[in-house]
């Protein structure tokens, strides 16, 4: 079986609210120096920014030490926090979720310490670190879709709205799925099924769900 899960929109455990001190200036120092060195591919600083924002989101390579937040101070006092969490930036999970999904998928995605800090200046208890998800696949198989699951929108095929309660009619192929436990679907104007932030294996989902992890819902799709 296959899962899908969004990340949270709205401020909470899932996705407090808060800011990376300092990382606007850590890039556009970055920034700089490539330029002197002739090795950025933009002119302007926030071209430079807006490729890199895309990148953390949707790249399929590991990003340089030096370009990673790492610092991310808490705007208000937080009880306690999901395991995994939208940080705006990207995702950060706990240690111990990220010890499982290294173990599932060894070196596969990108992962670093993230220090949360509490608006008091405390350390929040709990590690994180942020992760990458760099597999990026279409699994997407339209024939053994069913029809009122999804659309036709401008440019791309979409799940049809709400698309919780349309993701069990939505199939995926097992065979490009191969052994990916966590990725993020590959769509362009010709291929693939716009659809939820990520998708996990059924190995992963049962392990999150024996270790009790607090996660946002995961919806069931077809797997063919």
């Amino acid at each position: 079986m296959v899962y899908g899960f969004d990340t949270s929109a709205s401020f909470g455990r899932f996705f407090p609210d808060g800011e990376f001190p300092g990382y606007h200036d850590q890039l556009k120092e970055r920034f700089q120096e490539m330029s002197a060195k002739g090795q950025a591919e933009q002119k302007f600083f926030n071209e430079f920014r807006w490729a890199h924002v895309d990148n953390m989101h949707g790249g399929t390579g590991f990003i340089a030490d030096d370009m990673l937040p790492k610092r991310f101070v808490l705007s208000k006092h937080y009880q306690s926090l999901a395991d995994l969490i939208n940080l705006g930036a990207g995702i950060a999970v706990t240690g111990r979720l990220r010890d499982l999904i290294e173990k599932l998928e060894p070196g596969r995605h990108q992962f670093w310490p993230v220090e949360i800090v509490q608006r008091s200046g405390e350390a929040y208890p709990s590690a994180y670190f942020f992760l990458r998800v760099l597999s990026q696949i279409d699994a997407f198989e339209k024939d053994k879709s069913d029809p009122a699951c999804w659309k036709k929108s401008i440019r791309t095929l979409k799940i049809v709205p709400p698309k919780e309660e349309h993701a069990h009619g939505i199939a995926l192929s097992r065979s490009v799925i191969a052994d990916h436990h966590i990725w993020r679907g590959f769509v362009s104007p010709e291929t693939g099924i716009s659809g939820f932030n990520f998708y996990v294996s059924d190995t992963l989902k049962t392990a999150i769900a024996e270790a009790k992890f607090k996660m946002m819902p995961f919806y069931q799709l077809k797997e063919v």
